[in-house]
């Protein structure tokens, strides 16, 4: 078992429901009825999202041990994992990494590449693939991000022990910075957050993040993880004034294109 498995249940990333909220707005007003249909639950936790009727992408740490023949419901229909492409660059981080100052851990995630694609069996008829945002102009731009992990608020945080409810919400933020591999936003505190601000939390990772325009979503980000500053025993995801990374995806183009062309 990873390494990860471990780590990204406490770092990445009180009520009944996922995601990590502002203290003052009622939990229910982030809980979502409908799933969308490009969101999939990965085999263990974690998501995915169908980009073309027989590819998942996803965040490569969710990848836990080998997938293929595994499992994955897309809609009202259950399809086997054929192939997983783990991108070249990603890396797992050694275990020195999760001890004391948490700088040198945080300059190791942001240098990889922590993305990977799922082949389904075959391709997904009933549900609707979602595009990837076709812009490089991402800052500035309001995005909403699903999840079924932890949930928490900005005052307290996450809280590990209603990561198992997996109950399915969203949370609005901006995208603050868009450059290289990645998308990063603030949970801001109030009065300067959005109605519905929030931040991804364990359990959450690699859940879409897009924008709409035109009334159509646009898949911009897959949820990542969080910044820390001091000591990594100290970690507490989720508080107000937290940064945090997602994939920005059209970063990808190239290798997703060249995965899905020689596949």
């Amino acid at each position: 078992m990873k390494i990860l498995v471990l780590f990204f249940a406490v770092f990445i990333a009180t009520s009944s429901n996922a995601v990590v909220k502002r203290h003052d707005i009622p939990s229910r007003n982030y809980v979502l009825e409908k799933v969308p249909e490009y969101l999939i639950d990965l085999p263990h936790e974690g998501h995915g999202v169908l980009i073309k009727p027989q590819w998942v992408v996803t965040v490569a740490h969710t990848i836990f041990y080998n997938y293929i023949g595994k499992k994955l419901r897309v809609g009202d229909k259950v399809f086997e994992i054929e192939e997983v492409h783990i991108h070249p660059l990603y890396i797992e981080p050694g275990e020195v990494l999760f001890k004391g100052d948490a700088a040198p851990l945080m300059k190791f995630l942001e240098s990889r590449s922590d993305i990977a694609l799922i082949k389904l069996s075959s391709p997904v008829t009933t549900s609707e693939p979602i595009d990837i945002y076709p812009n490089i102009d991402q800052a500035g731009k309001e995005i909403t991000v699903f999840g079924r992990g932890a949930t928490g608020n900005g005052e307290i945080g996450e809280n590990l022990e209603t990561k198992s409810l997996r109950e399915l919400n969203h949370f609005r933020n901006i995208i603050e910075s868009s450059k290289g591999n990645w998308l990063s936003y603030k949970f801001n505190k109030p009065p300067d957050a959005l109605p519905l601000e929030g931040m991804h939390a364990a359990g959450d990772s690699g859940g879409a993040s897009v924008i709409i325009e035109n009334g159509k979503a646009y898949l911009v980000g897959l949820s990542s993880w969080q910044v820390w500053r001091g000591d990594i025993a100290n970690f507490k995801g989720g508080l107000y004034g937290t940064t945090a990374y997602q994939v920005r995806v059209s970063n990808y183009r190239g290798w997703i294109e060249s995965v899905l062309g020689n596949s």
